[in-house]
């Protein structure tokens, strides 16, 4: 039966043909040395073979002035996959074309984890307006960020719509397709309602243990922005102290003109350090707060994943039961009894004054039944086989976000140590480049009556 949700599966992408085996072997054959005697997964794919499309998000630019303004950025893109027009292309987007991606990808790939685009969760640790140099890099870095993850991901990296952002020409903002393509399936059952907020009967262990992980994920992520985010203000009340400290360091210099000149230094070595503190605090706010947000709205995304995957279930279990039913009430007729109750009772009733025929009536009901029968055992086949189909990519792709996650957070407390490193070395650097001058301070003695 053709898979109505899958835009593509993952058995489709070529792990390793031609080029891109040759490219990957190489590229891989220094990280992973037994790569060659295990069978490629979603996790080698994705960390071992993220070359294969690379994206790079560069020089943005202000275009107009007042409220038509905007900013668009240089989107240069360089793959060795053959389903690409071009090895090289190169374009200019604005936000609102990467709104257009990120909304397409995920009407076009509904089963999968896609990333979380910038702008749509907080961003309001970035002073100033939008077209503030601060904001726009801050953007473009979150945009290179959203366009890498992508790009390694096996099935987004090839699809249509990513072709075409990529590639030259402006993009045609289109109606995506309705998201309940199976809809037709409840065409001609008019007294079906299926519960959208019903739970499931059945849960899966394997995305119940995986969906309270992701929620203690984002509760500890929280958890640990909140107290960064307060640590950085006590960096910036330090950093005030700082600056006022070196103002007084300074004026006492004018004052005690024996030693103006190494307090004249040591203010300027406490303006340093002031410095370096203000540039570390800001490299921590963007980088590494910044990386957490972005994670969280991440988790948002695997919820919500999670959550459309528990739904394909229940419109499944709540199909079964209507057939269920259907089929009972079926059994009931062609055994002469009604359903019970005061209803079937008045019906009977209703049907004697009309003086209808008992055996014709009950005939048509079982026609009726035999057809609504058939077309839900045809819906609850094809309802199975979509929570299948879907719960088999979201397990996948639950692979996916969990190995990738391991290797993002690598880099993001790699970079965390380094730039913690390089304050406390900046700042060693300085303070023993002032020790000689304090040592060779020399008072002069006052002169004896």
């Amino acid at each position: 039966m053709e898979e109505v949700y899958m835009g593509e599966d993952y058995s489709d992408v070529p792990w390793e043909t031609g080029e891109t085996k040759s490219h990957f072997s190489q590229a891989s054959s220094s990280t992973s040395p037994v790569r060659s005697s295990i069978s490629p997964t979603l996790t080698t794919f994705a960390l071992n073979a993220t070359d294969a499309l690379k994206i790079t998000v560069t020089d943005p630019q202000k275009h107009g002035e007042g409220s038509g303004a905007f900013v668009t950025y240089a989107v240069n893109t360089r793959t060795i996959l053959d389903t690409y027009p071009r090895p090289e292309m190169s374009t200019r987007r604005r936000f609102q074309d990467f709104v257009w991606l990120h909304r397409s990808l995920g009407e076009e790939y509904p089963a999968c984890i896609v990333p979380p685009l910038p702008g749509k969760h907080r961003m309001e640790y970035i002073t100033g307006d939008r077209f503030s140099p601060e904001f726009i890099e801050k953007r473009r870095l979150s945009l290179q960020t959203y366009l890498d993850r992508v790009s390694r991901h096996p099935t987004l990296q090839r699809s249509a719509v990513l072709k075409k952002f990529l590639d030259t020409g402006d993009l045609q903002i289109v109606e995506a397709a309705s998201r309940n393509r199976d809809s037709h399936v409840l065409e001609n059952i008019s007294d079906v309602f299926l519960n959208a907020f019903a739970k499931v009967r059945k849960p899966d262990q394997q995305f119940l243990e995986f969906k309270e992980n992701v929620e203690k994920f984002e509760e500890n992520l929280t958890t640990v922005e909140k107290l960064h985010t307060k640590l950085l203000k006590q960096h910036a009340d330090l950093e005030r102290d700082t600056a006022e400290f070196e103002g007084c360091i300074t004026t006492l210099g004018v004052m005690e003109t024996q030693v103006t000149g190494p307090l004249t230094e040591f203010g300027n070595t406490v303006r340093e350090i002031c410095t370096l503190l203000k540039d570390k605090s800001q490299r921590e706010e963007v980088d590494f707060v910044g990386s957490l947000r972005e994670y969280i709205a991440y988790c948002h995304s695997v919820k919500e994943v999670l959550k459309l995957r528990d739904q394909k279930q229940v419109d499944h279990e709540e199909l079964q039961t209507y057939l269920e039913n259907s089929v009972s009430d079926r059994e009931r007729t062609m055994s002469g009894r009604g359903s019970g109750g005061i209803t079937s009772f008045i019906k009977e009733k209703y049907n004697d004054f009309r003086n209808i025929n008992h055996e014709q009536a009950r005939q048509a009901k079982l026609a009726r039944l035999e057809a609504k029968i058939a077309e839900l055992t045809e819906a609850v086949e094809q309802s199975h086989d979509i929570s299948t189909a879907f719960s088999n990519e979201v397990a996948k792709e639950l692979e996916l976000f969990q190995s990738v996650k391991v290797a993002d957070f690598k880099d993001i407390l790699r970079d965390y140590t380094e730039s913690q490193m390089e304050y406390f070395q900046k700042g060693l650097r300085v303070w023993e480049d002032i020790i000689p001058v304090l040592q060779n301070i020399e008072i002069e003695e006052p002169a004896a009556e």
